[in-house]
């Protein structure tokens, strides 16, 4: 806390003012800390939201990158290069002017976020789809064709269905494609001056290096900011990683569905007679216990009945397996 001037001190030091004995440049500002702060480039988020931020998207790009290894059966390394606020503006200008760009709506924030495409990661991504091995990006100057579109749109709205699970922790959110543009003149999620947060995620496809940056406008993050408190982040990360009780789990086994067969008997006959069966004819079997299979592995011996009109095994016996605990 600032050091604060009695009203005696104050009197001794208007009095030496007044006097003469201390001059008013003598009375030196350098130790008071001013913060020059502009309001065209407004923070509005502190550090430790950022923070959170930051760990919320590290979540997602680990299910992103297992996504598109998945799609694209190549190797994938997804990492975020910066997490930083700026405004709209100034993300308009820091990506190339022909670029691909993904706009989701968030709900229910009733806001719009985008991922910006660079052209290199979106040419490699298409290469894989399509069946082509580690094509070169850089040959590709036009724009993309409807087909390629359309993959772009079906890869990138299944994977930003996993965006909206990271954020279950925070907020229950809804994100949604919603167009796809390559001029970025032409998109507005924001006004110029508003503050979004921009992550930029460096990432390797094959051989292929290139960057997607996701913008994030302050309308949809703000409902968020008290949630984003590193208490409140651990907290509610405590809460969803208790484990469930062996009860709950015991109690969703027993209404999984297992396939049960009952095997009636066996017979054996040479390959010869095998090929000469006709219709009519009756191969003779042994007739001991019934076999009761639990996906293909006996677990139950039993006998033949009736039950209700209906043909019934009767457990007489359990089977145990080689390593079953007796």
């Amino acid at each position: 806390m600032a050091d604060v001037l009695s009203q005696q001190e104050i009197d001794a030091l208007l009095s030496a003012l007044n006097s003469g004995e201390l001059e008013a440049s003598d009375v030196s500002e350098k130790n008071q800390k001013v913060k020059v702060y502009d309001f065209k480039h407004a923070m509005r988020y502190s550090k430790e939201q950022l923070r959170s931020i930051t760990r919320i998207h590290e979540n997602f790009t680990r299910l992103l990158t297992s996504y598109l290894s998945a799609q694209l059966r190549t190797f994938i390394q997804i990492d975020i290069d910066l997490v930083e606020q700026v405004n709209y503006q100034e993300f308009i200008a820091s990506i190339p002017s022909k670029t691909i760009l993904n706009i989701f709506d968030v709900q229910p924030m009733n806001g719009k976020m985008v991922i910006e495409i660079n052209p290199q990661v979106a040419y490699a991504v298409l290469e894989r789809l399509l069946g082509g091995g580690q094509g070169d990006p850089t040959a590709r100057d036009g724009g993309l064709t409807e087909i390629e579109t359309i993959l772009i749109q079906k890869v990138f709205s299944k994977a930003f269905d996993m965006y909206q699970n990271v954020w279950e922790n925070i907020e229950d959110i809804k994100v949604r494609w919603e167009a796809i543009e390559s001029n970025p003149q032409f998109m507005q999620i924001a006004s110029p001056n508003e503050t979004v947060i921009v992550i930029a995620l460096r990432t390797t496809i094959g051989e292929i290096e290139g960057r997607m940056t996701l913008c994030i406008p302050h309308l949809i993050v703000e409902p968020m900011l008290p949630k984003l408190t590193a208490h409140q982040w651990f907290s509610s990360m405590a809460k969803t990683n208790v484990p469930k009780q062996p009860e709950k789990i015991k109690k969703s086994l027993e209404s999984i569905k297992v396939p049960i067969i009952t095997e009636i008997g066996r017979a054996k006959l040479p390959v010869s007679d095998l090929l000469n069966l006709q219709i009519g004819d009756v191969i003779g079997i042994d007739t001991g216990k019934l076999h009761v299979k639990v996906d293909h592995l006996t677990r139950f011996l039993g006998n033949p009945g009736l039950l209700n009109g209906h043909y019934a095994v009767q457990i007489d016996q359990v089977a145990y397996s080689e390593g079953d605990d007796e």
